[in-house]
């Protein structure tokens, strides 16, 4: 997913050229028909022998090789070929002030490509999908239709340290749906299947949980209908910056300058200073089969307040600026110039923009307070 603008700026720079990708099976029908970039897919069989693999690269006949993949095994399949080829070089992992790979893919082609789409994000459009699955779904399982939020509280099996806690998972579907304007639905692989399956549980079984019941395409749909989506550092949560969904990513044992949601940073919820194993495969603090220690640090007011953000309406710290300038201060009514200078610090921080305030109320709240 991350990947992707490269087939778009090549379409850009070279409108009249055959776009193919040669890549994992699986992908097939996320990126053939849902990116318009991309004219040909040729699926690679890793168990094949080096000379079968040459010869389906030689019989794709392109004029430009470009190597996304970062192995030797790229470098063999062009070993004495006459073709153009351009090598992606991993920028290092581990340093926080690196290139987020969005760009160092896109340093790939820069020989090639002098110009670059303004906006890179979305790539993927699964329209046509989203209009017939998420219907059927949302009538299958006999809800009242209502936006929906996407939660993806598994980030698969190989690094179970990059997910938030199950509690905090729990307890933000059940705000979602206490505020009764949006259907969270859980989105996963089949790895995340029974950890959903407890949050749902823990949650009155009212999400709609398609972790593993969904191909990579319907996937895309389905994120592509979602106000938003929240979500660790996995896959689902690239896809749907692929398909154009703001995403809240939760951030800890990995670098969001590196691998975060491209395009949404200020969404972000980021413990990755704090911990001290990032980059590895398992947390050395806690089990090392569940979320990181640093994981457990992303609070769940934090969390509620993205989601507040991201759909536009008022967060807690919004709230808190607005009471603190209404006049009414441990009791004593405020200067008129004071308050101007309060309504232009909520003015300039985030969220806060629609707020007004009368510099001239001079009400009081019931109650003593």
């Amino acid at each position: 997913m991350l990947a992707t603008p490269v087939a778009a700026a090549l379409k850009l720079n070279f409108p009249g050229a055959k776009i193919s990708y040669w890549s994992h099976p699986s992908l097939r029908p996320l990126l053939l028909g849902l990116c318009p970039s991309i004219d040909e897919f040729v699926d690679f069989n890793k168990e094949l022998t080096y000379f079968e693999q040459r010869k389906i690269l030689k019989s794709m006949g392109p004029d430009l090789f470009v190597d996304l993949s970062n192995s030797s095994r790229g470098q063999w399949l062009t070993l004495l070929s006459k073709m153009k080829v351009l090598r992606y070089e991993k920028t290092s992992s581990s340093d926080f002030g690196q290139q987020h790979a969005v760009g160092n893919f896109l340093q790939t082609i820069q020989p090639v490509c002098g110009e670059i789409p303004e906006n890179l994000f979305p790539t993927i459009f699964p329209d046509a999908i989203a209009e017939e699955l998420v219907p059927k779904l949302v009538a299958m399982h006999k809800l009242d239709y209502k936006p929906l939020i996407g939660i993806v509280p598994g980030v698969g099996s190989l690094r179970p340290h990059r997910a938030w806690l199950p509690d905090g998972w729990t307890y933000l579907i059940q705000h979602i749906i206490e505020r009764q304007s949006h259907i969270p639905i859980l989105i996963g692989g089949s790895d995340d299947f029974d950890v959903a399956q407890r949050i749902n549980s823990a949650s009155g079984n009212q999400c709609l949980n398609l972790c593993g019941q969904l191909r990579l395409d319907e996937t895309a749909a389905m994120l592509k209908c979602c106000d938003l989506v929240v979500s660790g550092d996995t896959g689902p949560a690239h896809i749907a910056v692929a398909v154009g969904t703001p995403v809240i990513g939760l951030y800890g044992p990995t670098i969001p300058a590196r691998s975060g949601p491209y395009g949404y940073f200020v969404y972000l919820l980021d413990q990755s200073q704090s911990c001290v194993c990032i980059g590895e495969k398992h947390c050395r603090l806690t089990n090392p089969n569940g979320p990181g220690e640093c994981m457990s640090r992303i609070m769940l007011p934090e969390v509620i307040d993205k989601v507040h953000q991201v759909l536009g309406e008022a967060t807690s710290q919004d709230i808190a600026f607005a009471e603190a300038s209404s006049g009414i201060f441990n009791g004593l009514q405020l200067d008129p110039a004071i308050l101007k200078e309060m309504e232009e610090e909520v003015a300039r921080h985030p969220g806060g923009q629609g707020i007004s305030l009368d510099p001239d109320f001079s009400g009081t709240k019931n109650n003593g307070e």
